[in-house]
């Protein structure tokens, strides 16, 4: 904008200084934590920074780790109790209470789940993003369960004191875990039911009945502080997301076997049967294999309930052209033995077989780990199976046993899990959704890889999807997708109707192999059965309403929220284009006779699940090490599309234009309702980038093993000064970011980041706040993780001195010179954690893929972050555009004659603009702007006004001198000049 106020050509009809304003701008002009910001002023003052943080984080680090304060220091008192927050479930009604439970009942695997001291708790904190930092120490050094205990867990002193307690209940302590974060008991429900303060009722949900609480248990005083929840008072279990399967019986030709690799219907559309050979063709896994990656040398468990049948494994293995492997099953010592699996089924009237055309709960859960394990073992044949698996006894569930064996033992079974199961989050509850969050989180430290399926019901993920779809629905995510640590599988479908030649052979090749190369995809959505009935069947996905979001969750596409989105990832899980899967108790037992064969096609999420579990086996082969938690990688790789790592869904690549979330099809996961397509839930619709439908996409599996390790694969280099200038999100106009990188300024290849955030307080009524994000970049990292500070306590242009303190963390990836994002996780109580997608606002000068380009250096080099060394703590981020002859400016400043008491409400800001003179080094007439009303990471609700103009001066590449005169606004009529340093050190090639 011009020194009179109207917007620069460049920009139509946007106000400029509303466009620049965007929610996320980091703020340059601060006074840095601890040490005066003057000692920035050289290479040689940074690189000291830089190592009195360290020094300084090193020994926070060695306090943590040597704290161990005891939370219990007072006798119990069973009268004085506090009760456990939000453990009450939404359906445990009134009007479907059914009575008490009988006093004399079981209750099995039930929990405390132990608080760490806050020092214990903020070095864990630490530990799990450290381990995923490039650049720190700890990245990817993984800790076993009992380190983990023994570094973070709770102390002996609290254990051995709520041990106590809970034996004098009447109940009995079964196990402490490695972890020490858990005391798993068990007892009658009378005995548990005292113990809490709580009634123990059943509950009519539907058709089933559940047991629940009927108020929050409470604990004593006493122990309270060292007992985050308790878990295992209710009886949800999860469900296989296992879609049922349909037989079908292999063509009879003379010679091998062939199948009936396609069915057509009357109406032109063909369903393809998709045989190991075919995913590995569709997700380009050939080339891998080739070059001898096939999971060797690694393990994966899949959690179940029940054995396989073996047989069906191995006449899988000989038609799929596998090698003959049997899973190593494994029943946790303090499980029940599920038995043997079946091995046939009958619907003859008296048979002790299980049911062929209506099965129950045991051979669903017979058929989830069959087809788990013939997924997984197929991707990666030749990785090593592990089938934990416990029954289901009394209130407990079995699923809950294997997982805590898969997680907490040493050694650990299996670096990469593989879970098909699912509840939804409303179901759970708070209390049970953090508590599988914790175990997760300890997962991850362990270096273990999770994939849940995001569910087959979706967007509705408490509707049952083995049943019709009811009458009312509502959004809902599977509570074990719900972490940050596991990566959530969703579901496509192959979008090949209208042209299937151009994708499948019209005969199978060596292994059945018809698909020709990658198939395009919408979402998984198939709203009919195959007799036109409404059904649930589609890939689950949404929003977490207990988890928030991890900062890596930043990207194209993702929802500006404050909240875990789900899925992460997406594979196919259509019956139209179902999987070849054998088993005998359901009419497919893959036995050749006669030329033919039946088999089953199977299809849900819970074979994508699996399927990435193989991935991720192909992977850690190649790396030669666990991979832990694949999230925050996989959302670096996302930011740079052109690394072809995943296959994006979209509206175009599902074929269904426009796109109404009103009707359940491929471009969406909303459901049908009861009878036809109407009347359902709207759900979220696929698009370019990130969606709440597919999350990032599906995988192209060569490319990410060859970009995994790749350090440009993800981004541009961080390292340079052509990321310098200013950034913001075009949603939320009217706060935003302006960034310097000072390239190579603490050593050759990493670089120092000061960025200035303008933005507002939560609330409307709040006022202006600005922090700053402070930290190294390297060459060979794809994003960047430091800390955000608050400071505060300062006045206008005065020699008051700020306090500044760490209040988040941020990260920050730029996918090319032009986007980039930033995620941010605040430890202020505020618990505000998000993403926000990044558009420079002014055109790229120097920044290129792999570094500065040298263009325009002589005006662009004057970009970056200036202050007074007199009045530290306050200071102004330049971006100098001689491309398109702007000066934009934010001044991180506060109230005049400011209290050093009044706190983050003292802070205010300004933007300054102007046009800038080819070659010029002097700016007259720059108007200075106030901008009010505002709301953190919100759109709308601003005021901008002209309060002042401003003169600039460049003495040199490091000095100049600011003028200004206030007419307006908070700082109506002040005056003055203030002579400007540089922060950082000149870039290479600036001159005036």
């Amino acid at each position: 904008m011009s020194s009179s106020g109207a917007p620069y050509p460049s920009y139509s009809n946007i106000t400029f200084v509303n466009e620049m304003s965007a929610e996320k701008n980091f703020m340059k002009g601060t006074h840095l934590p601890m040490l005066p910001i003057c000692l920035l002023k050289s290479r040689r003052s940074t690189q000291i920074f830089v190592l009195a943080l360290f020094v300084f984080s090193m020994l926070v680090a060695a306090v943590a780790q040597a704290a161990s304060a005891d939370f219990i220091t007072e006798s119990v008192d069973n009268t004085k109790r506090v009760a456990a927050p939000d453990q009450h479930l939404r359906w445990a009604k009134a009007e479907s209470d059914r009575g008490a439970v009988p006093g004399d009942l079981a209750l099995d695997h039930l929990s405390l789940v132990l608080r760490r001291t806050p020092q214990r708790q903020q070095a864990w904190e630490r530990l799990l993003k450290e381990q995923q930092d490039p650049t720190s120490a700890n990245y990817r050094q993984w800790l076993s369960p009992i380190e983990l205990g023994e570094r973070f867990g709770a102390s002996q002193h609290d254990i051995d004191a709520l041990s106590g307690w809970l034996r004098a209940q009447g109940l009995r302590v079964d196990s402490v875990s490695n972890s020490r974060t858990r005391i798993a008991f068990s007892g009658h429900a009378a005995k548990v039911a005292a113990a809490f303060a709580t009634e123990l009722h059943y509950f009519q949900v539907g058709a089933e009945k559940r047991i629940a609480n009927t108020a929050s248990p409470a604990i004593p005083a006493a122990l309270s502080s060292a007992v985050l929840s308790v878990t295992g008072l209710n009886s949800v279990r999860f469900k296989p997301t296992h879609y049922r399967s349909t037989a079908r019986q292999s063509s009879s030709l003379p010679g091998s076997p062939q199948p009936l690799g396609t069915t057509c219907g009357n109406d032109g559309s063909c369903e393809h049967v998709v045989f190991p050979a075919d995913f590995a063709k569709i997700y380009d896994i050939d080339a891998p294999n080739l070059q001898g990656i096939d999971g060797g040398g690694q393990t994966i468990a899949i959690i179940g309930r029940t054995r396989v049948y073996e047989p069906d494994m191995l006449n899988f293995q000989l038609l799929a052209g596998l090698p003959t492997k049997y899973p190593v099953v494994i029943v946790p010592p303090n499980g029940t033995d599920p038995g043997d699996p079946a091995s046939a089924c009958s619907d003859t009237v008296g048979s002790t077989l299980p049911s062929c055309t209506n099965p129950g709960d045991k051979i669903g859960d017979q058929s989830e780990a069959t087809l788990d394990v013939q997924r997984a073992g197929s991707v990666a044949p030749g990785a090593t199976i592990d089938l934990i698996v416990a029954d289901n006894v009394g209130t407990s569930d079995g699923l809950q046993v294997a997982l805590d064996y898969a997680v907490d033992t040493q050694p650990l079974p299996a670096h990469i899990l593989s879970i098909s199961y699912g509840s939804c989050e409303p179901d759970n509850g708070s209390a049970v959704v953090r508590s599988i969050d914790e175990m997760f989180a300890q997962a991850a430290a362990e270096g273990i890889s999770i994939f849940v399926a995001s569910g087959d019901s979706g967007a509705a993920d408490c509707a049952d999807h083995t049943g019709a779809p009811p009458a009312t629905q509502s959004l809902g995510i599977n509570a074990l997708c719900s972490s940050g640590y596991v990566t959530c599988v969703g579901g496509t479908e192959f979008a090949d109707s209208a042209q299937p030649s151009t994708y499948w052979a019209p005969t199978s090749g060596a292994n059945y192999l018809s698909a020709l190369g990658y198939i395009p995809e919408g979402a998984w959505n198939e709203p009919l059965d195959r007799n036109g009935a409404a059904q649930l069947g589609a890939t689950g996905g949404g929003i977490s309403i207990y988890i928030a979001k991890p900062a890596w969750q930043t990207g194209n596409g993702v929802p500006a929220n404050q909240s875990r989105n789900t899925p992460d990832v997406s594979l196919n899980a259509s019956a139209h284009d179902g999987y070849f899967t054998c088993m005998a108790a359901q009419n497919g037992s893959c036995v050749v006779a006669n030329h033919s064969f039946h088999f089953l096609v199977s299809s849900g999420t819970s074979a994508s699940a699996p399927s990435m579990a193989g991935i991720a086996a192909l992977l850690n082969q190649k790396i030669g090490a666990p991979q832990s938690n694949l999230n925050p990688r996989l959302y670096q790789l996302a930011a740079n599309p052109g690394n072809g790592v995943f296959h994006d869904v979209t509206i175009a690549s599902s074929g269904v234009t426009p796109c109404s979330l009103a009707t359940p099809s491929l471009c969406n996961n909303s459901t049908p309702g009861p009878s036809d397509l109407s009347g359902g839930l709207q759900g979220y619709a696929v698009g370019d980038g990130y969606d709440l439908a597919t999350g990032l996409g599906s995988i192209d599996v060569a490319n990410l093993l060859t970009q995994w390790n790749n350090p440009t694969a993800g981004a541009v280099n961080l390292d340079q000064h052509g990321l310098t200038g200013a950034w913001y999100d075009p949603a939320t106009s009217g706060q935003g970011l302006l960034i310097e990188v000072g390239k190579d300024s603490v050593a050759p290849g990493i670089g120092a980041l000061f960025a200035g955030w303008f933005t507002y307080d939560a609330t409307a009524a709040g006022g202006q706040r600005w922090y700053t994000i402070q930290g190294q970049v390297s060459a060979t990292a794809a994003s960047a993780s430091m800390p955000i500070y608050l400071t505060q306590g300062g006045a206008f242009d005065a020699h008051q001195v700020p306090m500044t303190s760490p209040v988040g963390t941020a990260t920050i990836t730029f996918g090319d010179c032009t986007h980039g994002t930033l995620g941010y996780s605040f430890s202020d109580g505020s618990g505000r954690s998000g993403s926000i997608p990044l558009t420079r606002l002014n055109s790229n000068v120097s920044c290129g893929q792999s570094g500065d380009n040298g263009a325009a250096t002589i005006g662009g080099a004057l970009s970056g972050t200036w202050y007074e060394p007199a009045t530290s703590g306050q200071g102004f981020v330049l971006d100098v555009n001689p491309v398109q002859s702007v000066l934009f400016a934010a001044w991180y400043t506060y109230l005049p004659n400011a209290s050093p008491s009044a706190g983050s409400s003292s802070q205010h800001w300004y933007t300054l603009q102007a046009t800038l003179g080819q070659g010029a080094s002097n700016l007259n007439d720059i108007a200075i702007y106030e901008t009010t009303g505002g709301t953190f990471n919100h759109s709308g609700g601003t005021t901008t006004a002209q309060v002042g103009t401003a003169t600039l001066v460049f003495h040199t590449c490091t000095s100049a001198t600011l003028t200004y005169q206030f007419h307006g606004g908070s700082s109506n009529g002040l005056n003055s000049s203030i002579d400007l340093t540089r922060l950082l050190p000149a870039p290479i090639g600036c001159s005036l």
